[in-house]
């Protein structure tokens, strides 16, 4: 993997939220904190006597302050603008404290995956505070077989999956050269005081409300193809908040949180989509919608209709510089077959509900939900959430979707940190807004790794749904694989 100190990107400037980073921010409440999370399980490098050295706080803290030159976005502060006229703006925290960001804990005995599980789902409980910049590190020790963890904490209006890797990618690194200036020695930017704030979003709300009419056009022309496209089609893709079927899954009202994770080989879910002649994306999706289905048969709650799932879709080009901060993004409603009960058969169904959801996201236009977001001023967007999950908690059979799953392209090697080896890493994005368990996936040095966070009262027991997924795509593979073999002998 080719070290990301040996060309420093230039540092990016991003001095006001866009709509999608603003939404996040209004979307929390202390019952629902919005930060993205990540585990980190290392294994600590050994003495010339074979002897595990533990990484230390203090060395944590060294290998952050060396790199945050090329980490832009754990020195933000996020500024309102008064009056809530505006998105907030990003300003240099000119009281930043790198210690107020790290913190260490030891796991209780015997500090196995329960315990470390356990510890993370805590962590995903509490709200990070707002006055700093909104990120947070912990070292854990104590965990079975001399190893360490690292869990971070970053709040989703810093970055997106694309931004995420970027930063991991840099903060993952053992390398030592061309890093940034040491904390002593840099000075924050002046920010701005509240006139200014005042006057730049008035100047900016003119030239957004000038952008309207062709905004409102180009929607409209979207909506008319989606529209045409679906009454010739035969695959239906699901609307949001019309077809979601109400389920457990949905409950999400308590702030305990629940986390499990699992593994799952690559290799296999690439055998799967070679045969079905489907993306990896397909298969992750059916893998997910079979340990899904047979959860809620477990507990009587699977719903006549297929679940509906939400996928982020990241908008960046290969071509584009490494971002770090900030989210584009837009999403894609998809069904996951759960009414289906044999897994090929479901398979076949998802792959083509998602391949006809794409099209019609291409034909309203992926970056028009984050131009319309750019638009809307906090004051509003906060109202208008708040009065949505009124309207949820007195009729929780309104639901824009059931379950939100993310996959992530992650490195082809093992990242390091410092002299420990990051052996797995897994992530999970915040449930919300009724969607009360979110699933994120990303292939790790050939392995898919998969984070699951969830609102207790939605999913009371993640890890038996983990357990799930090894189940699902078992039953894929073994279809996959008779296939293939049938193919074989023909040949």
């Amino acid at each position: 993997m080719t070290g990301p100190f040996q060309e420093a990107p230039p540092r990016e400037s991003t001095p006001r939220l866009n709509g999608l980073d603003a939404w996040f921010l209004a979307l929390e409440q202390p019952e629902q904190p919005m930060h993205t999370m990540a585990l980190a399980v290392l294994r600590p490098a050994k003495d010339d006597f074979q002897t595990p050295t533990p990484i230390t706080l203090a060395d944590v803290r060294r290998h952050l302050a060396c790199r945050l030159d090329v980490l832009p976005a754990f020195r933000l502060r996020v500024a309102p603008v008064p009056f809530g006229i505006h998105h907030p703006v990003f300003v240099e925290d000119s009281d930043f404290d790198l210690d107020h960001h790290l913190d260490h804990t030891t796991l209780p005995a015997p500090g196995g995956p329960q315990e470390l599980d356990r510890l993370y789902a805590s962590l995903a409980e509490s709200c990070l505070d707002r006055r700093h910049p909104l990120w947070r590190i912990t070292l854990v020790d104590g965990l079975d077989g001399g190893r360490q963890a690292l869990v971070l904490e970053i709040h989703h209006c810093l970055m997106d999956g694309a931004a995420l890797l970027t930063t991991f990618a840099r903060l993952f690194s053992s390398e030592d050269t061309h890093l940034g200036a040491p904390v002593s020695g840099w000075r924050p930017d002046r920010a701005p005081g509240r006139w200014r704030l005042v006057v730049d979003a008035l100047t900016r709300h003119g030239r957004g409300l000038a952008q309207l009419p062709a905004l409102a056009r180009k929607t409209k022309r979207g909506t008319a193809a989606v529209q045409q496209r679906c009454a010739e089609s035969t695959i239906a893709v699901p609307r949001p908040g019309a077809d979601t079927p109400p389920c457990s899954l949905n409950a999400g009202f308590t702030p305990e949180r629940r986390f499990a994770r699992a593994a799952l080989p690559l290799a296999d879910v690439k055998l799967v989509a070679d045969v079905a002649r489907v993306t990896v994306n397909d298969v992750v999706l059916s893998v997910v919608a079979g340990a899904l289905r047979d959860y809620l048969e477990r507990r009587h709650d699977l719903p006549d209709r297929p679940l509906v799932a939400n996928v982020p879709v990241g908008m960046e080009a290969s071509a584009d510089h490494p971002r770090a901060v900030g989210n584009r993004f837009t999403r894609l409603v998809t069904s996951l077959a759960t009414n289906v009960a044999d897994p090929w058969a479901r398979l076949q169904t998802v792959s083509a509900v998602t391949r006809e959801s794409k099209q019609c996201l291409d034909l309203t236009g992926r970056e028009v939900l984050g131009e319309w977001l750019d638009l809307v001023p906090p004051a509003l967007a906060s109202a208008a959430l708040r009065r949505g999950e009124r309207r949820r908690r007195r009729h929780p059979e309104h639901l824009d979707t059931n379950v939100t799953i993310s996959n992530i392209r992650g490195p082809a090697r093992p990242w390091s940190f410092g002299s420990a080896v990051v052996e797995e890493m897994h992530i999970t994005g915040p449930p919300n807004s009724g969607v009360g368990v979110t699933v994120v996936v990303w292939d790790y040095a050939g392995t898919l790794l998969v984070g699951i966070l969830s609102f207790a009262d939605s999913v009371e027991a993640p890890a038996e749904l983990a357990g799930g997924l090894s189940r699902s795509l078992s039953e894929l593979v073994a279809i996959a694989a008779g296939a293939h073999l049938a193919v074989g002998n023909r040949s």
